[in-house]
């Protein structure tokens, strides 16, 4: 996989963790066409598809793991439309979404209970963190899930415990016995290790202190281990996660942490990849030998600033859950 797509894709993502929101990305690039603008590619069968293809293929799938960077709403629209597709299908599957933390589950399902058709209320009642993410993006898939009776999930762990992880480890945070039973007190594989630990440093421009690194990974593994234990509560009626790219990778994301609990086609991992200048092969993009993503769904990408330009290393205090 290429080094500066890396380190495009995952900066932004990892600084979002720990620092303050980046500011939302406002138009596409669309000033050089790019070959695999719009392409989608099965990475183990090696050729184009459609996504009618993956629509056929999702419905046998217990886990439907759908990416995305963030400030893309092209990516938020085409999530809806596989959704909409499980839902013609006659399938109800449980949406989780990491915009939502764990902790705000009660308010979520009180909300839903109390306007089960309205969206916006779902906003103010849950506490939507709105400075965070950016709820015109999120709210149509919510909107499809309230119409179509499908349950609403909060799937992630919050900014700060995330952040006291980061700073102290997860057993201190979670407690070993949730430890254990989360899978953090294994090692990931040698060689997803090396992945997550190269990306996390991209991902930080290079410039983060060496100390600080083992924490932001501990971090990452706790936030996927966590999502992957919420979906699998939900693995009899099907689950479709909403997560950022980085989630649901299959080496060291959600997919990960789900093996232990079920075979791996009861998951499907679909990234949605911005192009980049240079990089015209859809194998510029995956790792060949073990395929982060089993699609990939190539769009343009969003014009934003460099998020390296004035990056900072003077953390944020643990932000309030909302």
């Amino acid at each position: 996989m290429h080094h500066s797509f890396r380190l495009h894709h995952y900066a932004a993502w990892l600084i979002a963790i720990f620092f303050l929101p980046m500011a939302q990305a406002q138009t596409t690039m669309d000033a050089v066409l790019h070959p695999l603008i719009g392409q989608i590619w099965d990475t183990r069968g090696q050729q184009s598809v459609t996504m009618n293809d993956i629509e056929r293929q999702l419905p046998a799938a217990r886990h439907v793991l759908l990416g995305e960077v963030h400030d893309n709403s092209a990516h938020h629209r085409l999530r809806h439309d596989l959704i909409a597709a499980l839902v013609r299908n006659g399938q109800k599957p449980a949406i989780a979404m990491e915009q939502f933390d764990r902790e705000q589950q009660a308010a979520l399902d009180h909300a839903i209970a109390t306007s089960p058709r309205d969206a916006e209320r779902i906003r103010t009642g849950s506490g939507f963190n709105s400075q965070g993410w950016h709820w015109p993006d999120y709210a149509p898939i919510i909107s499809l899930a309230l119409d179509a009776g499908l349950p609403l999930v909060a799937a992630n762990l919050s900014r700060d415990q995330a952040f006291r992880i980061a700073t102290s480890n997860a057993a201190a945070v979670l407690g070993n016995q949730a430890v254990t039973a989360l899978g953090l007190d294994q090692p990931l594989p040698q060689a997803a290790q090396r992945k997550l630990e190269r990306i996390i440093d991209d991902g930080h421009c290079g410039k983060a202190p060496a100390k600080i690194l083992p924490g932001m990974i501990a971090a990452q593994r706790a936030r996927d281990a966590v999502m992957a234990q919420i979906l699998q509560r939900h693995a009899a009626r099907g689950v479709v996660l909403i997560a950022g790219n980085g989630h649901v990778r299959r080496d060291f994301g959600v997919p990960h942490y789900l093996q232990a609990h079920t075979a791996p086609e009861n998951i499907i991992a679909v990234g949605f990849i911005e192009v980049q200048s240079g990089l015209t092969a859809p194998g510029e993009y995956y790792d060949a030998a073990s395929p982060e993503y089993d699609y990939i769904v190539f769009t343009a990408r969003m014009a934003r600033e460099d998020p390296c330009a004035n990056i900072s290393f003077k953390p944020r205090q643990p932000m309030a859950q909302p």
